[in-house]
């Protein structure tokens, strides 16, 4: 008997919805930590105290009185003045505050003390990373943060097949809690930064394991709409995250109200079952048959009289025995035409990567309040992925990727034209290329899935994921060419990638209402016949 038949019989109930909202919970989690330090390591506004001018009482100063003209030299791209600099003071005028009193054509650095827009403490403040020259060391932690989960993803995968899925879960989630609170209590940036890659490979598998948990609760026919809404719980993590950071504003206390829940996770051992494919594999039938009364106890189903000794037949969504790596690898470089879709795909991956991470990282450097761009930003991945399901339907996989690119990048670059007095335009054009490229997120994962043959295909759609980290990695320091280049270089590079991206999109083979190639033959003819022989979905 199939696992799925049994589902059949014991329906779709209170099980499933305690599922949901379980699972949902440990999602919504999953995002702490791949979005906390861009809070925590946050660029802050700031310039340097004017000796004469500011008030000796740091409560009354401000980050932008009348004065500010003739003492602090302005930058040109952003209109905001100079974090470190500060127009030398005429040594015969004393402590005077005047326009004659300071000469524009002299400056001199300012080391000591500063004047913030808001009081709040990131490690940028209280580890001395000040000034332009330093803010490298601050988009450092957000590549570290992703180069930990391009190490953690397949590690999680390896402790999922051998320990099981939910011991997986829970033992990430918990872990990387508890090493995040002790984060919070670093005494110095590298510690803070070590303590910041290891949370991130920690928690980086949380989500995938989470999904292969919440997929196996609920029949075929169901599973993207259980999908949908699982999806929207993940973007309400960086919204609270957000929310909690405007509220504390301090680094300290973010990482431990962030974190201090996830340890509650832990009640997951009970809570939640282990993976019933898991299990059979492992030779593991009375658990499975376990698992599946107590769905049915719990929905008030009846369930079919089930031997232990019986095994029960299951969905083998694994490669086969045979499918190894040092195998795939050899198939794949002795197929051009895989291999060439492969570093195309991989492309397309980094391109997605980079432009969604940082337009994610870009929101809080909006003109406006930070904390509520982060959240409006994050906020539109909820009906990206409503959206989604309706693009794919209607369009096909190639044309709805490539749109959500050429949207994406086309609002990007508009992004600059617009001036910074139109804030709200501004606004809009951000959060509508924030949605594009997360409808394109969901595209390309259905798109790769559906191009390679069945033996290598979970292989090679976690080598394009994994590849595609290295745009996250990025990121971090596509933000920082601002510094260096002008405010409106970081929002042009993620709009030509975007419109790059979208013409190597393509060039890859449309996949919508066909089979799924199982064999490499059938694979290579994607493209090239319109629909392969007995190909043809029936819906």
């Amino acid at each position: 008997m199939n696992i799925d038949s049994v589902l059949v019989t014991v329906g779709m109930g209170r099980y499933q919805f305690a599922g949901c909202v379980l699972f949902g919970l440990m999602i919504m989690y999953s995002n702490v930590s791949p979005v906390t330090y861009v809070f925590t390591a946050g660029d802050l506004k700031y310039r340097c105290m004017v000796p004469g001018c500011d008030s000796p009482d740091p409560a009354e100063r401000t980050y932008d009185p009348e004065w500010l003209r003739f003492t602090t030299p302005f930058r040109e791209d952003t209109g905001l003045p100079r974090k470190c600099q500060r127009y030398s003071r005429n040594p015969t005028n004393g402590t005077r505050c005047a326009p004659g009193d300071f000469d524009s054509n002299a400056s001199e650095l300012c080391h000591d003390e500063w004047v913030f827009e808001d009081i709040e403490n990131t490690i940028g403040t209280e580890f001395g990373l000040m000034c332009e020259e330093q803010k490298w060391k601050l988009s450092m932690v957000g590549t570290v943060n992703n180069f930990g989960q391009f190490i953690g993803i397949p590690v999680t995968g390896i402790i999922a097949d051998k320990f099981g899925r939910k011991f997986a879960m829970v033992f990430c989630a918990v872990t990387s809690a508890i090493i995040s609170i002790i984060q919070s209590f670093s005494v110095n940036y590298q510690m803070f930064l070590v303590l910041e890659l290891l949370t991130s490979i920690v928690s980086s598998g949380v989500y995938t394991v989470t999904f292969v948990l919440a997929m196996e609760l609920v029949l075929p026919n169901h599973r993207v709409l259980y999908y949908s809404i699982l999806e929207c719980f993940y973007p309400i993590g960086a919204i609270l995250v957000a929310f909690i950071a405007s509220i504390v504003k301090d680094w300290r206390l973010l990482l431990q109200i962030s974190n201090i829940p996830g340890l509650l996770f832990l009640s997951y051992f009970w809570l939640t079952e282990e993976s019933m494919r898991w299990l059979e594999m492992q030779g593991k039938h009375d658990r499975v048959i376990d698992v599946l009364k107590r769905i049915a106890g719990i929905n008030r189903k009846s369930l079919p009289v089930l031997s232990p000794n019986a095994q029960i037949e299951t969905t083998n969504y694994d490669d086969d025995n045979d499918a190894k790596y040092v195998n795939i690898l050899k198939d794949v470089i002795g197929s051009p035409t895989i291999l060439f879709r492969l570093i195309r795909c991989s492309l397309v991956w980094i391109a997605i990567t980079l432009v969604y991470y940082g337009l994610t990282i870009s929101a809080a450097d909006i003109a406006g309040d930070k904390y509520l761009n982060f959240s409006l930003a994050s906020f539109v991945e909820i009906p990206a992925c409503l959206l989604n399901w309706l693009i794919m339907e209607g369009f096909s996989r190639k044309m709805s990727l490539s749109c959500m690119f050429i949207l994406s990048g086309f609002t990007s670059v508009l992004y600059n034209l617009v001036p910074d007095s139109f804030l709200l335009i501004k606004l809009s054009i951000f959060l509508i290329s924030k949605l594009a490229i997360s409808v394109a997120f969901c595209v390309i994962y259905m798109l790769t899935v559906e191009i390679f043959p069945t033996r290598m295909r979970a292989t090679l759609l976690s080598v394009c994921s994994m590849i595609g980290r290295v745009g996250s990695m990025l990121a971090p320091q596509a933000t920082l060419l601002a510094e260096y280049f002008g405010s409106y270089v970081t929002m042009l590079v993620f709009g030509v990638t975007a419109l790059v991206a979208a013409g190597i999109t393509m060039t890859l083979p449309e996949s919508k209402n066909i089979k799924l190639p199982d064999t490499i033959v059938e694979a290579e003819r994607i493209g090239i016949d319109r629909l392969l022989p007995e190909n043809i979905e029936n819906s």
